[in-house]
């Protein structure tokens, strides 16, 4: 039977485990995609757990999607970061269409 694992982050953040059940994905599979670069590390708390960010989980899902999809791990992150630029450059465009009127 799977052990249940409580989506409550402590202050400072979601343990692995925590991430990994919101994920959808094993914690084997977070190594990984940290290996593969395509989820960032995340700090680590004083006892040295590393703690995920609501960010870090909106990245693992979208990996988890794609790869789901069948999009190759190794074409993921390039996809993901373009993705961010261009949300980026659209946020920029936004704000200074705002300005301008």
């Amino acid at each position: 039977m799977a052990q249940q694992v409580s989506a409550t982050p402590t202050r400072d953040g979601f343990t692995i485990d925590q991430a990994a059940a919101f994920a959808g994905v094993t914690v084997p599979a977070v190594h990984h995609y940290h290996q593969q670069g395509l989820v960032a590390e995340p700090r680590q708390d004083s006892s040295g757990q590393r703690r995920y960010r609501s960010a870090d989980l909106m990245r693992l899902v979208q990996v988890r999607t794609l790869a789901g999809a069948g999009v190759p791990l190794t074409e993921i992150g390039d996809l993901l970061d373009y993705l961010a630029h261009v949300e980026r450059v659209l946020d920029g465009s936004s704000k200074q269409h705002d300005c301008d009127e």
